[in-house]
Formats: C-alpha cells, structure tokens, sequence
C-alpha cells in the first residue's frame, strides 16, 4: 500500500480560551486544555483517521510528553517507529490563547528539540519510497533544503505554517510540488498585497512561475484558492461559527494529500479539503477525532462549492 511519510512538528499543545472578549495584561476567566499536537503530527493524525497509511518523523525528547504523544499516535494507527528521540532534550510544546470566538489570539511554541539531518540520511530508502513526502516549516532551513534536494524525485509538499517560518522556504519555493499557504503567508512570499480575487489569481500565477506545481491558499471564513497549472477553483463555504480554530489548516493539507494519494480531480480535492478544514472547526480539538472518512464523502455531496 502507498504511504506518505510527514516530516515535522509533534508537540504538546495547551490551549487556553477565554470566556469573553480578552482583556490585554490582564487575568482572563476562561478554559485550559492539554492534547497531542504539532502541525506535522496534527496532518499525520487527519491522514491516518482517514485511512492513509502513514509514517511520522518528528523529534521528541526523553520526557513524559514524549511517551504520551507516541502512545496517542500509535492509537489511531500512525508509525512512529523512525521518530527520533533525543533523551536530553524536553518535547516541543506549544502555548496558545484564543479569544471567545475561538480565534488564535497569540501563541509561543517551545521548539528547542530539533531533527538532525544525520537521521533523515539513515532511514532515506523510507522516505524515498513515499508516495508523497509532506513537510512543516518547523524543520530547520537547512534540513528542509536538504530533503528538497536529496529527494527531488519526489513529490514533496510544505505547509508555510507561519509568515515568519515561511521564510525559510523562498530560496528553494520552486522545488515543492505543493505548497499550502494562508493568506498573510501567501502575501508575504509573493511580495504583493492580497486584497481582493485578482490579486489571488495572480499570486498563484507568481508561485507556479517559480516552479511550484500547486498552490492552496487559505482565506479564512472566505474559504480557500487552488490553483495548479490546469485547474483553478475557488472554494466559498457557508458561514459557520468556528469551536477552535487550531488545527484547521492542518486538516485542510491533510484532506489535500489524501485526495492526491486517492488520485482525486482537483475540484473534488478542494472541497473535500475545505470540508476537512471546516469540521475541524467545528470541534474543540485540534484534529477532530469524530472524523471519518465516510462523513467527509458524505459532507462533500452536499458542500457548496463556486469554482471558476
């Protein structure tokens, strides 16, 4: 069976929501959780639930977060077995308070446990024979130009996770065959403001010109653009009222991957993402664990989808 193989994040993550509008420097009631995540992890998770076989690499330290985080992945069917363990070194944890609409209000991630390039050359006859090799932009920039180049054969895909970290890939953005960007990342490594549907339109054009064979590109509420050199489609969902808003892009590059392993037509694959995206949404955790993959063909039927 193909496989796809994640390279990135797993972390803890502890979410903390207010109960109202936040307050700056000041003590807000609210709710604190505490769950496996990490934006690499979060995808492998989505892939996994939806039948994907697939294969995490992350780096973990030697602590209790570690051992809680491999158990829940090996619960719902990820490997694990090539994740490197660094037994000096505290599991990466991530910190984020949302306000009352469930909105990312800020966040910090604790990432000083790193994946060294020596690990990725030992188990390389694992990835190379991946179907697809999908990255998060947590990985240092010299590991993620090291595995474009070492796998170029590949079909490598990047999720741009933040403006900041997205930076890492511009020298090398040509060599993706995906890339899954929001708004704000899309617009910062296009060098153009993306205001209204024909700035879209021609970052997408700007990122294929690069070389990059895909581009998605998340609008929030909005929905999303896709865009490859045959296809372009807008994805417009009806309103809803977002739970939690961490972990929906991850879902949105999970549901992308799957359908690409699946062999989907690239509409199909836009709103079976979106879809992804939105029931995670609709959840209050980071990867929603009522997902299946007979609820999102379901959902699919009836999305409603405006492509151009």
């Amino acid at each position: 069976m193909e496989y796809i193989t994640v390279i990135g994040s797993a972390n803890m993550d502890i979410c903390a929501k207010s109960h109202k509008s936040i307050i700056p420097k000041d003590s807000n009631p609210g709710s604190v959780t505490k769950s496996p995540g990490g934006v690499g992890r979060n995808i492998a998770e989505n892939l996994a639930r939806l039948g994907a076989k697939v294969k995490l690499i992350a780096p973990l330290g030697g602590d209790l977060s570690a051992r809680i985080l491999l158990d829940d992945c090996d619960a719902v069917g990820m490997d694990t077995k090539y994740c490197y363990i660094d037994e000096t070194a505290v599991t990466p944890t991530y910190v984020a308070v949302l306000d009352n609409y469930g909105e990312m209000n800020v966040a910090v991630m604790d990432n000083s446990c790193t994946l060294p390039i020596s690990h990725i050359k030992s188990h390389a006859s694992v990835i190379q024979d991946s179907s697809i090799i999908l990255l998060d932009t947590n990985l240092e920039e010299d590991m993620l130009a090291y595995i474009v180049d070492v796998f170029k054969e590949n079909c490598i895909y990047v999720d741009t996770i933040s403006v900041t970290k997205a930076e890492k890939i511009r020298p090398f953005i040509g060599q993706f065959h995906t890339v899954k960007m929001n708004k704000l990342e899309a617009s910062s490594l296009a060098n153009m403001e993306l205001t209204n549907d024909d700035d879209f339109v021609n970052a997408g054009k700007y990122f294929l010109s690069l070389g990059v064979q895909r581009v998605i590109i998340s609008r929030g509420a909005k929905g999303l653009y896709y865009r490859n050199k045959a296809t372009e489609v807008w994805l417009r969902p009806p309103k809803i009222t977002p739970i939690n808003s961490t972990g929906a892009g991850d879902a949105l590059m999970a549901g992308i991957a799957y359908c690409s392993l699946m062999n989907m037509d690239d509409t199909y694959t836009a709103t079976f993402a979106g879809e992804m995206a939105r029931r995670t949404l609709l959840s209050n955790e980071a990867v929603n664990p009522e997902i299946t993959l007979e609820e999102i063909v379901a959902q699919c039927k009836t999305a409603h989808l405006n492509h151009g």
